[in-house]
C-alpha cells in the first residue's frame, strides 16, 4: 500500500465530500469560526481532526515551510486522496490551480506559523512575517506531501472526512497566521466553491 493509499484509514462509510457539505443556506466549507474556536482553545478540548491538523502544522513550522509550499503540498495530499478514492475529476485539477494562484507575490515566501493569541488582559500578540527559501519544485512539494501523508497515516484518523478536516484546518491556520483573518476567509470561500462544484455536479457516493 502506498503512502497516498494509506493517508486516510477509513473506518466509516461516510462520503469524503460530506465533510464539505452545506449549512442550509448554501454550500460552504467547514466554517473558519469552527476551526478558530478549537485552535485557540485548550488542546485537550480539540476534536481529533484539529489535533491531527496541529501535528501537521508543527511539522511545517519546524521545517520552516513557506506558505506557498505548504498550501501546494497540503492540496496535493488532499486531491491525491480524493482521486485515489473517487477517480480523477476536473474539479480537483481546477482547485489545485486556484490554490497555487491564491497567494500573492508578497505572501508566497512567508514562513507559516501559529495564529497569534491574546494574552489575558492584553492585546493580541503581533507576529511579523519573515521570509524563507521556497523548496525546489515540483520535487520538493512531492517530498513535503509524502511527509504530511505519513503524519496522517500514523495518526490514523477515524474517518476519511476527519482526514480532510485536518488538512483544511492546517491550510486555514497557515493562511491566517501569515496573512490575517480576511485572507483566511477568502480561502474558506475558495474551498466552499470547490465543495459546491463537487456536490452540485456529479456527486460521488
Amino acid at each position: 500500500m502506498s503512502v497516498i493509499d494509506a493517508i486516510f484509514h477509513q473506518q466509516s462509510e461516510s462520503s469524503a465530500v460530506d465533510s464539505l457539505t452545506t449549512n442550509g443556506d448554501g454550500f460552504v466549507n467547514r466554517p473558519v469560526k469552527w476551526i478558530r474556536t478549537y485552535m485557540r482553545g485548550k488542546k485537550e478540548e480539540r476534536p481529533e481532526q484539529i489535533c491531527v491538523g496541529d501535528e501537521i502544522m508543527q511539522f511545517l513550522i519546524k521545517r520552516e515551510t513557506s506558505l506557498a509550499d505548504a498550501l501546494d503540498a497540503l492540496t496535493a495530499v488532499m486531491l491525491n486522496a480524493l482521486a485515489a478514492k473517487y477517480g480523477k475529476r476536473d474539479e480537483f485539477f481546477r482547485l489545485s490551480e486556484q490554490v497555487s494562484r491564491f497567494t500573492g507575490p508578497t505572501e508566497r515566501d512567508r514562513a507559516v506559523g501559529l495564529i497569534p493569541t491574546k494574552e489575558p488582559g492584553g492585546l493580541v500578540a503581533k507576529v511579523h512575517p519573515r521570509t524563507v527559501t521556497m523548496v525546489e519544485r515540483p520535487e520538493g512539494i512531492s517530498r513535503l506531501a509524502i511527509e504530511v501523508g505519513q503524519i496522517i497515516t500514523q495518526s490514523r484518523p477515524k474517518s476519511f472526512g476527519d482526514g480532510l478536516d485536518a488538512l483544511t484546518s492546517t491550510m486555514l491556520t497557515a493562511i491566517e497566521a501569515t496573512c490575517g483573518r480576511e485572507r483566511a476567509d477568502e480561502f474558506d470561500l475558495l474551498m466552499g466553491g470547490f465543495s459546491k462544484e463537487v456536490i452540485s455536479g456529479r456527486r460521488v457516493q
